[in-house]
């Protein structure tokens, strides 16, 4: 039931934004204020269990300063990607894939997920300064 929830709220392509084509993902964005959060903004990119799960990816928009700026993160195909995103604007998350996808980001805290379902590297830039956030290696 989360993931058709979720698949509604996903948006429409991307255009005009610099990136090339990737390995395709799915998406979907979900808002939540009541996300959990670390005390520091930076990303984490470690396994948290044995099943392989993927630690929270945390994310900070402040005016036009973006973290974290291009980090590489090695993630598994199919497993969700999650981002919890601090900012204090509205914001969009491209996911250079193929198809592109749009992650809505509200003011305050919010919470992106989605998966990748092909091995490669996958860019999430932040639309309106054009930083890259992350560079997903996926396997």
């Amino acid at each position: 039931m989360r993931r058709a929830l979720a698949a509604l709220a996903v948006v429409a392509l991307a255009s005009g934004c610099s990136g090339t084509d990737q390995p395709s993902a799915q998406s979907s964005a979900e808002s939540s204020a009541e996300s959990s959060k670390a005390p520091s903004p930076s990303a984490t990119a470690e396994a948290s269990d044995s099943a392989g799960a993927q630690e929270p990816i945390e994310v900070e928009i402040q005016g036009g300063k973006v973290e974290p700026n291009g980090k590489r993160v090695q993630v598994k195909v199919g497993e969700p990607i999650r981002l919890d995103v601090e900012s204090d604007r509205e914001a969009e998350l491209h996911v250079h894939s193929s198809p592109e996808q749009e992650l809505e980001v509200r003011k305050g805290e919010s919470t992106v997920e989605f998966t990748v379902d092909t091995p490669g590297i996958v860019e999430v830039e932040e639309h309106h300064s054009g930083t890259v956030i992350l560079q997903l290696e996926v396997r």
